[in-house]
């Protein structure tokens, strides 16, 4: 898919127009005309050939004859080859598109069982109306191409510096979605041509569809080819898949409410992210019946509010009746749908895939076959298998979901993903089956941010793995103290120790030393993207404790960065795309951005090295014998591991990593794995560790995956620029003539330890009391009256 597995297309309102609703005129027997139109009456668009001589003839005016020729000249290339309008009602929408894992599983189909086509008839009005309001003010008047819009959108997206706004009419969409080839729509490189191709074939579709009449069945094209999500493919469909209801019929249980029309018309726009049956939750109604609502801050309510807006703008509606629509719970119907394997990734897969092929609707009509990079059988049988526990987990500790997704950190190629713990499970506001913690929910870190501060830190050769810091508590910055998570203080803690046992108090004064800002920085070079909604806080003294919204597949991500030397493989889910023919219309060996080099070989290294112990009895005798995996010869296989805890247990993290082939083109066995456990709804757990919850989840499922693809064991390979040196073990600096206790470590061949320890001193001890001599006591122990202690060190 590119570069990201998400770059999900911002929902923007339609732009009101600058003009004044026209009334509705009582009694009269109007089917979704333009407000206010007698029934019947035919409103003859503007040709296309009154428009476009009209601006050649500008142009002529203004220019002359050269720039004429050269205008005559690109239209007629542009006009060339196109396709006859007319084949706009000879579509064939039967034939789906089959998504496929990398190991030949097929995992959905898209469109092809779910859709009804229905004459524009028996289309409700009120449906008629919003879906107008949301997509094109103008559809009863313009001749097709809003030139108004064109200006409005050029206008505001030269404002913003980007893309906030689009023009396309529904005409336009149209012919998008029937009369252009996938290539016309995969290319990146022709997007002029598409537009400009589009505008002409609009104003001829137009011409070959005059009149009020003409406007009716070119809707009912569209309305009844367009995706509103929810595996639902035209109104008919979705007004069934989410409210259950069936729009042919007449009956008070069949008819859309205004609220419902308006957020049917809204998920247009980006129907797989406002899907509003991923954020509905179980509530009882007043008579003690279990229903599924929307809840009132969900994007479909939001954008199902524009919409609203613009009809009652447009006269549609009154306001009374907005207001009152606006009010409306919305209850939608269980999924009766197919069932999807690994359903959290397949609705992944087709956002990603919208953003590759520019739109959804080909994925309903083109007959492609989307290959992906999910190994069905490998990983995700097992990652849905141990994505389950947390949801039986619940023993009195308010535990109802977790996540899980693998990466091949050297390809970035996810092998699983399990968005939530049972898709297909019984709804709860603490437990939202469709709810996407991998890819889509921002939840906090937690301690599995470190790693990220600490790597900053060896890149700038702020700190080492020796740098020594006072577990102390007091003011990191004024105003702000932290404690370690089990309220202790250690005094003097080296650097490795204090990752490896997660203290917070050194990693906090570490981002003090490195300089948050830097920290900031290193983090987007990893991938990580923050929660809008903490937008303007990032740059917190206690970043480093992950205080931060992310995505799970970002920091999953950003660790494989750190398992694959500083190069970043960024994630993704499509692997090819091929049409009805089989000709590849996307190929992301071929098209896709290469792996990147974010951080240096070195740093990452001394990061793995630290998080390896956590795997090794030796190293760590704490978590070690507990998260140690196994290896087929009964030994150990080396990997890392790093947990994370909020404050207010509300997300517990696990992240490690397999050592890969020493050779970068060989990828087999290069994964990274996070878990998450909580609550879909936010609330805290009861009083649990991420020691105690997901890194079970990660371990059992590692040993399993591991064992199952007989994955070769490997030891972490330490690159070139990486030394080792012997220093006091308390100190962190070069043994003094005074050390006791010495350990090895590791560091950067730039950044080694140049002074020798000082913190060892001689003392006495006052031979009566016992204490440490000072000037002014007594005699010292052992030596004669009178004496004071020498000036040399010793040990203490």
């Amino acid at each position: 898919m590119g570069g990201r597995v998400y770059r999900h297309r911002a929902c923007y309102p339609a732009a009101p127009m600058s003009r004044s609703p026209r009334p509705r005129t009582s009694g009269t027997a109007y089917r979704g005309g333009p407000p206010g139109g007698q029934a019947g009456t035919a409103r003859r668009a503007p040709a296309a050939t009154a428009a476009l001589p009209a601006i050649v003839l500008g142009s002529f005016a203004l220019l002359g004859a050269a720039l004429f020729a050269g205008v005559i000249a690109v239209y007629a290339a542009y006009t060339n080859g196109l396709p006859d309008v007319g084949q706009v009602e000879n579509f064939q929408l039967s034939e789906g598109s089959r998504v496929v894992s990398a190991d030949g599983v097929e995992l959905a189909t898209f469109a092809v069982e779910q859709r009804r086509v229905i004459p524009y008839a028996q289309i409700p009005k009120v449906m008629v109306d919003a879906q107008v309001a949301a997509e094109d003010q103008t559809f009863w008047t313009n001749p097709c191409v809003d030139f108004r819009g064109i200006v409005r959108a050029f206008l505001q997206n030269v404002s913003a510096g980007r893309q906030v706004s689009g023009a396309s009419t529904i005409c336009q969409q149209l012919v998008r979605m029937r009369l252009f080839s996938p290539d016309l729509l995969a290319d990146p490189h022709r997007q002029v041509e598409r537009k400009l191709k589009e505008a002409i074939m609009a104003l001829r579709l137009g011409e070959r569809y005059p009149g009020e009449q003409g406007k009716q069945k070119l809707l009912e094209m569209y309305v009844n080819q367009i995706y509103y999500g929810n595996n639902a493919y035209g109104i008919w469909s979705a007004a069934h898949a989410y409210f259950g209801k069936d729009i042919t019929k007449t009956d008070a249980p069949n008819k859309l409410t205004v609220a419902e029309a308006a957020m049917l018309a809204g998920l247009v726009r980006a129907p797989s992210q406002l899907d509003p049956s991923k954020a509905a939750v179980a509530e009882k109604d007043s008579k003690g019946r279990t229903r599924l609502v929307v809840p009132s801050d969900a994007d479909a309510v939001r954008v199902e509010g524009f919409v609203l807006d613009e009809m009652a703008q447009q006269g549609y509606i009154t306001t009374a009746q907005r207001d009152a629509a606006k009010a409306q719970k919305i209850v939608i119907t269980p999924s009766q749908g197919q069932r999807y394997k690994a359903p959290h990734f397949v609705y992944a897969v087709r956002a990603a895939a919208n953003d590759l092929l520019g739109g959804e609707n080909l994925l309903d009509s083109g007959g492609l076959t989307i290959t992906t990079t999910l190994n069905y059988n490998g990983y995700q049988v097992y990652a849905e298998k141990w994505g389950a526990v947390a949801y039986d987990m619940n023993q009195h500790r308010n535990i109802n979901n977790d996540a899980l997704v693998t990466i091949n950190y050297r390809t970035g190629a996810v092998l699983a993903y399990v968005g939530s713990a049972k898709y297909y499970g019984t709804a709860s506001k603490a437990f939202q089956p469709n709810y996407d913690v991998v890819g889509t929910a921002y939840r906090q870190a937690g301690s599995a941010f470190k790693p990220i501060t600490y790597s900053t830190g060896f890149e700038l050769n702020a700190v080492t793995p020796a740098t020594m810091f006072m577990d102390v508590k007091g003011e990191m910055v004024p105003g702000y103290s932290v404690p370690d998570a089990d309220g202790q203080e250690r005094g003097p803690v080296r650097l490795r120790d204090a990752l490896k046992y997660s203290l917070n108090i050194p990693a906090v004064k570490t981002q003090q030393v490195i300089g948050t800002d830097r920290v900031v920085a290193q983090a987007e070079k990893y991938g990580l993207r923050w929660d809008p909604r903490q937008a303007k806080e990032v740059g917190v003294a206690s970043l480093t404790l992950g205080v931060i919204g992310v995505h799970q597949i970002d920091l999953a991500s950003a660790y494989g960065a750190i398992a694959n030397g500083g190069i970043l493989a960024h994630p993704y889910l499509i692997q090819k795309i091929t049409d009805r023919s089989g000709k590849v219309i996307y190929d992301h060996d071929a098209d896709a951005p290469k792996p990147e080099r974010v951080i240096s070989a070195q740093a990452t290294y001394l990061v793995t090295d630290i998080l390896a112990d956590n795997t090794d009895p030796q190293a760590n005798p704490w978590w070690g014998p507990r998260f140690a995996l196994p290896a087929p010869d009964g030994g150990r296989r080396p990997a890392t591991l790093k947990t994370g805890t909020t404050n207010d247990f509300r997300d517990l993290q696990a992240f490690g990593f397999l050592a890969a082939d020493k050779d970068p083109k060989q990828s087999q066995g290069a994964i990274v794995t996070g878990v998450w456990v909580g609550n879909s709804d936010f609330s805290a757990i009861s009083q649990v560790f991420a020691a105690d919850g997901p890194t079970f989840i990660w371990h059992d499922y590692m040993a399993e995956v591991a064992a199952h693809n007989k994955l070769p064991v490997r030891d972490f390979v330490r690159p070139d620029g990486i030394v080792e040196k012997k220093i006091d073990a308390i100190s962190g600096m070069l043994p003094g003539p005074h050390t006791s206790h010495t350990i090895t470590e590791v560091f950067k061949a730039d950044d080694v330890p140049t002074d020798t320890d000082t913190t060892h001193i001689r003392a006495g001890i006052e031979d009566r009391s016992g204490k440490l001599w000072q000037p002014g006591c007594g005699d010292i122990r052992g030596a004669g009256p009178g004496a004071s202690p020498s000036p040399a060190p010793t040990t203490s």
